[in-house]
């Protein structure tokens, strides 16, 4: 009887010996599986943050040589530019967009700024909102301003004095497309006729605008089947901030535009116009010279010899100054025009990289300014 007792003691015991480390083993392979498991699901996050994580940038180097003055010849690493993206879900993303221009350094004429900052809300296949800090959708080079999208060394300055590229500013758009038209429309914060005596010197760019005044943008192109597209768009608001000196004046930049881009041939043109009311009140307010209204147009003609090389043609002519008042407020006689005709080419060893050659025969307002241009360019 006791033999037996003692029998099965020593079965039991070593059951439960063999069940104690088959267990101690279990729970050492379940540590390690569930270490495991939280290794994997850190890197689907890890991988899903990646996955909505997006960068690109682009930037231009810009050789010139004056022919009919003294200054210098200059090379300029002109602007490196990165964007940044993030696509929170299917229907809300953040853009935007952070600019070094001259090399960034302020001692010499470089700075940085933030040219985009916004989040993009869709709110169906038609439309979608974006709000913060934007390109104004006005122009071609404006919009559109990396260098590969245009043939010229310098962007053309009928976008630069009447379309006050490169424009950027807070406000909130709503964009989309249907069928072959895009759309823009929306408002931004107004230009500040106390801080400039052109359209262009009266940017904000968002630093700390001023929103006492806004203003209204529209936008709308045309994109057909065939090579073909047209487009305008209009500014319009009041610049005087709840200054009193400036309560009348308003601020309005319109433009249109079109494009022929088929069979090898690449034809574009812009025209553009900018008004500013009561431009006397604003020569007044700055003590200098003020542009109540400036115009000018260019045109762009390009053929692509093979897929690398592409010549081209720009014509383009304009006026900062077709209504001009002096520091006193008194009307004067408008300004001459200027008138740069440019000859060049392109060489584009890949499609997002761009060497540029041009030489700019430049009718300054009735004096000389020839030049010479080379340039490199890349998107990625």
């Amino acid at each position: 009887m006791y033999k037996k007792l003692l029998i099965g003691s020593a079965i039991l015991a070593s059951t439960l010996t063999l069940q104690a480390t088959e267990l101690d083993e279990l729970n050492a392979k379940l540590d390690a599986l569930t270490e495991e498991i939280a290794q994997i699901k850190e890197k689907e996050s890890d991988s899903s943050v990646n996955d909505k994580l997006s960068f690109g940038g682009y930037g231009k180097m810009d050789y010139t040589n004056y022919q009919d003055k003294s200054t210098s010849s200059n090379l300029d690493i002109y602007r490196a530019i990165l964007y940044v993206g993030y696509q929170f879900t299917d229907n809300i993303k953040f853009v935007s967009e952070i600019e070094w221009e001259h090399g960034g350094r302020e001692s010499t004429g470089g700075y940085s700024v933030v040219e985009q900052a916004y989040l993009d809300f869709k709110l169906n296949n038609n439309a979608a909102i974006k709000v913060g800090h934007m390109i104004v959708p006005v122009g071609m080079v404006n919009l559109y301003h990396e260098p590969t999208t245009f043939h010229s060394v310098s962007r053309p300055e009928v976008e630069k004095y009447i379309v006050p590229s490169t424009w950027h500013e807070n406000g909130a758009v709503v964009h989309g497309s249907m069928n072959n038209f895009d759309y823009q429309v929306g408002i931004i914060a107004g230009l500040d006729a106390s801080e400039g005596t052109e359209v262009r010197g009266m940017r904000q760019s968002g630093q700390k605008s001023k929103a006492d005044d806004f203003a209204f943008v529209a936008r709308a192109d045309y994109k057909s089947n065939v090579g073909f597209n047209v487009g305008a768009s209009v500014f319009t608001g009041e610049a005087g901030h709840d200054n009193t000196a400036l309560s009348d004046v308003k601020t309005t930049i319109a433009e249109v535009h079109a494009g022929y881009n088929l069979n090898n041939i690449h034809i574009n043109g812009l025209y553009a116009q900018s008004k500013v009311s009561d431009a006397s009140a604003v020569a007044i307010s700055n003590a200098s010279t003020a542009s109540g209204k400036g115009s000018g147009y260019y045109v762009t003609a390009a053929y692509d010899v093979t897929n690398e090389w592409s010549p081209f043609v720009q014509y383009e002519k304009y006026n900062r100054f077709d209504e001009k008042f002096d520091a006193t407020g008194a009307s004067t006689a408008s300004g001459k025009d200027i008138v740069n005709t440019t000859i060049g080419v392109n060489y584009k060893p890949t499609p997002n990289v761009v060497l540029k050659a041009n030489y700019v025969m430049r009718d300054n307002a009735g004096v000389d300014d020839d030049r010479i241009e080379l340039g490199t360019g890349y998107v990625f």
